[in-house]
């Protein structure tokens, strides 16, 4: 295992990615992010009509004030100023500042009452649809699993999704993400009726991924 100050170093970063949280003058730049037409048929099968931006942001907050973790999606900035290197951490903060968000993530608390000690959380992602197609949306997942697995306690990660959204499937899958059950013909959208669909990872299955090498 590296040693915990190389790990503090570089917990919020992935390969291409940097992580950070998002303020209040960020909820604005996150809702037009989730909730573009695409984004919002994908990410949310309830009734699909078209959303003023005062309920998008109020949505987006209630979501920050359930969250374990929330975090934007960035781009590192190449004209990113330097950091002072005589101040611990300035050079990991200046890079978090100068970051080109690209999409969000957060990791929910447990909803229903006395269950914080099953340790499960359930997760929700968007990237801009400018930016997807790239891998960012699956390697900011398994950096999530790593936080949740490695910083927070989780035992268990989850997430539901419409039948109809087979890139998310289809990624969530490949990450070792497991089909766990299905609501049949529960969402009603575009004059069918599709699955709700339920995945989950467990700490031990995520161990087995991590210690064959896998990402």
């Amino acid at each position: 295992m590296a040693d915990i100050k190389s790990r503090f170093a570089t917990a919020f970063r992935s390969e291409r990615l940097i992580y950070r949280a998002i303020d209040m003058q960020d909820i604005p730049l996150v809702a037009r992010m989730l909730w573009d037409p695409v984004n919002q048929g994908y990410g949310d099968p309830t009734l699909y009509a078209p959303l003023s931006g005062t309920v998008g942001t109020v949505m987006v907050q209630k979501g920050l004030e359930a969250s374990l973790l929330s975090v934007l999606i960035c781009l590192p900035n190449p004209q990113a100023p330097e950091g002072d290197p005589s101040l611990p951490g300035s050079s990991l903060r200046t890079a978090q500042e100068a970051a080109i968000p690209i999409g969000s993530l957060m990791l929910g608390k447990p909803t229903a009452p006395k269950t914080d000690h099953w340790r499960w959380t359930t997760l929700g992602i968007g990237i801009a649809e400018e930016h997807q197609d790239k891998g960012y949306g699956k390697e900011a997942v398994n950096w999530a699993l790593d936080w949740a697995f490695n910083f927070a306690g989780m035992h268990r990660v989850e997430m539901l999704t419409a039948s109809y959204n087979d890139r998310a499937i289809n990624m969530y899958k490949q990450l070792g993400f497991r089909e766990e059950g299905r609501k049949r013909e529960t969402i009603y959208m575009d004059r069918r009726w599709w699955d709700m669909v339920q995945f989950g990872i467990l700490e031990g299955e995520w161990e087995a991924i991590r210690a064959n090498g896998g990402t």
